[in-house]
């Protein structure tokens, strides 16, 4: 079973997005700013992170995570374009806001992981 890690604060959005990813068959590890990235389960696939979150939003958590290999749809309320281009130069794959990110997580997941 492939995992989704969740560095969101946030505990109903990060409740809903998990309820939603049970229903698609993936486990789901939550962490915190304090957790190693060298601790994570070998089986995580996909990091969602909450970039509008100070303790998540830094270039070395976006690089650790891709230096693993994985994944990463990074969460913002808004989109502002300068912000994306910076984040999606650190390594982030999607971008996208948190209301998209409920209603699009099976489609994001599918075009991810092919």
């Amino acid at each position: 079973m492939s995992v989704v890690i969740l560095f969101i604060k946030d505990f109903e959005f990060s409740s809903k997005i998990s309820s939603i990813c049970s229903d698609l068959d993936y486990q789901i590890e939550f962490t915190d700013e304090k957790t190693d990235p060298n601790d994570f389960s070998d089986n995580i696939s996909i990091a969602i992170v909450d970039m509008d979150e100070k303790v998540f939003s830094s270039v070395g958590l976006i690089s650790a995570l891709k230096n693993r290999g994985l994944k990463i749809i990074g969460t913002v309320d808004k989109i502002n374009n300068k912000e994306r281009s910076k984040l999606q130069s650190a390594g982030i794959d999607v971008i996208v806001t948190r209301k998209s990110l409920i209603r699009n997580i099976p489609n994001l997941f599918s075009q991810l992981l092919i």
